[in-house]
């Protein structure tokens, strides 16, 4: 029998986009797995980035992006299929010593460890796409991109959570967590250099529609508010002057940000939804609409 002929790869949706293309890639702690399934669907369709901006989490998943685009997918997933919160904080003793010297949970040295085992490259001048880390300014409050110099210790101040990691120095000045100030960093991309903008956004896409009553549950919910206004704020200044894709998120509304039983879940029902939002894109725009992006 003849062989079966391969079906056609499915058009680029963004080849038209204006250049240069960044993608950005939010905070969000647990949720970040989705982040993987959406570069996975991203990279098979060639879509890929002329620049990276990430806060956070999304900060060393851009990072690796930018270091190893070839085997990304396959090294972020066996990051994450070993990840839980003694694998990246730190176990109970370690807390306790950290709470004494740095007043923190956890001192960063096992997410120091995570990041040095995931990156080849050590400096950001290493890397082969123009990366940057937004980190939050301890002083002022104002989001900071980094850029150049030693990658682990800019990594380690995106994803510096006040309390739970401890504040980094880099040049005299401190930094604490990139979601405190731009957990989407889209404007910062802007900056950065971008001229269209596609959003991986890891924080939950709905939020919960019923208040919780648990003290815990409270606090994710307002976490979960925050972040959503700030995403919303973020697109909202800037979308009629960019282009800008924001690709959903399937992550759970109640969810809480160090749950990290889901991960496999989460990374194939995110690869799943990007591949049906490219496909909208693709089928929007051979309409000829030129700006779809937006509904996703």
């Amino acid at each position: 029998m003849p062989d079966t002929p391969a079906s056609p790869t499915p058009p680029n949706p963004v080849a038209d986009w204006p250049r240069p293309l960044a993608f950005v890639l939010s905070g969000g702690g647990a949720f970040g797995s989705v982040q993987i399934g959406m570069i996975r669907a991203l990279l098979e369709r060639d879509v890929r980035p002329d620049l990276i901006v990430g806060t956070s989490a999304g900060a060393l998943h851009g990072a690796v992006l930018a270091d190893r685009p070839d085997d990304c997918v396959d090294a972020l997933s066996q990051l994450w299929s070993r990840a839980d919160r003694q694998s990246v904080f730190g176990g109970r003793i370690n807390s306790i010593s950290s709470m004494v010297r740095n007043r923190t949970l956890s001192d960063g040295r096992r997410l120091g460890a995570l990041i040095d085992a995931s990156l080849r490259a050590t400096e950001f001048g290493q890397l082969g796409t123009p990366f940057a880390a937004v980190a939050t300014d301890a002083v002022t409050g104002e989001p900071e991109l980094l850029c150049d110099g030693a990658l682990r210790p800019a990594l380690l101040a995106s994803a510096a959570v006040p309390g739970l990691l401890p504040a980094v120095e880099i040049d005299g000045r401190r930094y604490v967590d990139g979601g405190v100030s731009a957990n989407v960093p889209i404007r910062q991309a802007i900056a950065f250099g971008a001229a269209s903008v596609i959003s991986l956004d890891a924080t939950p896409s709905v939020v919960a529609t019923t208040a919780p009553r648990s003290f815990s549950g409270g606090l994710l919910h307002s976490a979960s508010l925050m972040l959503r206004n700030q995403r919303s704020h973020a697109v909202d200044e800037i979308a009629h002057r960019y282009r800008i894709g924001v690709l959903p998120s399937p992550t759970p509304s109640d969810m809480g940000s160090f749950n990290f039983t889901r991960t496999a879940e989460l990374l194939e029902s995110s690869y799943a939804l990007t591949i049906d939002v490219l496909d909208a894109w693709s089928h929007d725009a051979a309409l000829g609409d030129q700006d779809p992006t937006q509904r996703s």
